[in-house]
Order: structure tokens, then C-alpha cells, then sequence
């Protein structure tokens, strides 16, 4: 089947008029960047498919006219952590079941009395799940981080986005060696089919670190504002 999104060198056609992929991936980084950063202020609503392509739009609607839609046409990607091979992504048919599906199991989790090991493996299981249904052309894995981030706030275990964008980008040295896996990679590993033995304790060490300094901040958030509510108590008296 042919390929709609994509222009004949194999870059995705995008709004921005840019034929090269390197300046695309670019260009999708720095402004991709912005809206994450600010995207927690802006959603708050159930956690569902529609809620997923708000996010998603949110997100790419200055770089691709179709920001926000389901694709729809299959999709293969060569990953390196699999060498040479691809997951099974949904079809375009099963995209909206699927979802439906992974929304429901992720929804129908008790979080509360819970501790951090406990909620980690979990919360990384289900958005494997969520992510290797791979709705959207491009864009899956930020579109989950965003997700994650704002799930997660709401049910009591904030999230440190600046620690999961860092991990953004796969880091080669000079020899062209990777030395550091993107969170992309990790996401891979965790969403494989069991018997093909997933690995997602990569993923979960990032998530558990991204939770932990997530809630550190909340608490020195919580500290400030009890030590300014002190001092115009002091002032009033």
C-alpha cells in the first residue's frame, strides 16, 4: 500500500515544507519540546482514545495537517534493540479496539496504598501496551509521554517530564557505538510479546527515576508554599 504521509524520499510531508528527514526530526524536537513542557496546564479530561488525540495534536498541529487523526495505513519500523526486525503494530482497523481495550485495563487500576515498586511495573506495562498500539504516523512515543505525565499527576505519582525528554534522543560516540538508548528503544523492549521475552526494566528504571524526582519537586513545591503562607501570616500579625 502506498504510503500517504510520506514525500518520495521517504520523509514524512509536513507542514514546515522541509524535504530532509534530519531537519524535520529537528524541527519536530524543538517545537514538539515547547508543547510538551506546557502540557500539563492544558488537558485535563478522561483518560481515553479522544483525550490521546488531543494530545497528540496539541503536540504536532504546526508540523502535520494531520495532527490528531488515527493513521491509516500499516506500520513497520526496523528497530535496533530488535535487530533487523519490527514489532507488530495494530492495524488500522484494530486501532481504535486496541485502545479501547489498553484504556480499559489502565483505567480499571487501583493506585491508591500502593507503593513505588508496586506502581512502576505496573504503570510501564500499560503504557507499553498503550504505546505499541502505535495510533498516529509519527509521533507515538511523545504523544505516550505526555499521556504518562498528566495520568500520572492525577493519580498521586507525579512525573518528571524534563528527565523522560532528555532520554528523548539515542546517543552514539565518535565510533558511531551507541552508549545510550532512547526512550523510544526502551519502550520497544517493554511492548514485546511475552514469549519473546520483554525487557521492561529499562523502561521501568526511567519511569521509577521520572516518578521519583517528580515527587521530590512536588514537595519542595509544597515547602515553598508553606513557608510563603508563613511569612504573610507574619506579616498580617
Amino acid at each position: 500500500m502506498k504510503d500517504p504521509y510520506i514525500q518520495p524520499n521517504g520523509t514524512l510531508k509536513n507542514r514546515l515544507g522541509i524535504k530532509e528527514y534530519e531537519e524535520l526530526n529537528n524541527a519536530e524536537k524543538d517545537i514538539g519540546f515547547v508543547k510538551l513542557i506546557d502540557i500539563g496546564e492544558s488537558f485535563k479530561q478522561k483518560y481515553n482514545k479522544e483525550y490521546l488525540k488531543s494530545l497528540h495534536k496539541h503536540i504536532f498541529e504546526d508540523i502535520f495537517d494531520w495532527a490528531g487523526d488515527f493513521r491509516t495505513v500499516p506500520l513497520e519500523k526496523i528497530e535496533i534493540v530488535i535487530p533487523g526486525l519490527s514489532l507488530q503494530y495494530s492495524l488500522p482497523k484494530d486501532i481504535d479496539k486496541d485502545l479501547d481495550q489498553a484504556f480499559e485495563d489502565l483505567n480499571n487500576m487501583v493506585w491508591s496504598g500502593k507503593n513505588l515498586d508496586q506502581i512502576v511495573p505496573e504503570f510501564t506495562r500499560k503504557l507499553a501496551r498503550i504505546w505499541r498500539v502505535h495510533p498516529f504516523r509519527d509521533g507515538n512515543t511523545r504523544t505516550t509521554l505526555a499521556f504518562a505525565e498528566n495520568y500520572a499527576r492525577e493519580h498521586g505519582f507525579p512525573m518528571d517530564m524534563g528527565i523522560l525528554l532528555d532520554n528523548l534522543t539515542r546517543i552514539k560516540n565518535e565510533q558511531g557505538k551507541v552508549t545510550r538508548y532512547s526512550i523510544r528503544d526502551k519502550f520497544v523492549l517493554a511492548a514485546l510479546d511475552d514469549k519473546d521475552y520483554p525487557e521492561p526494566e529499562y523502561l521501568e528504571r526511567l519511569i521509577k527515576q521520572s516518578i521519583q524526582m517528580g515527587i521530590e519537586k512536588e514537595k519542595e513545591k509544597h515547602n515553598i508554599l508553606l513557608g510563603t503562607q508563613k511569612n504573610d501570616d507574619e506579616l498580617t500579625i
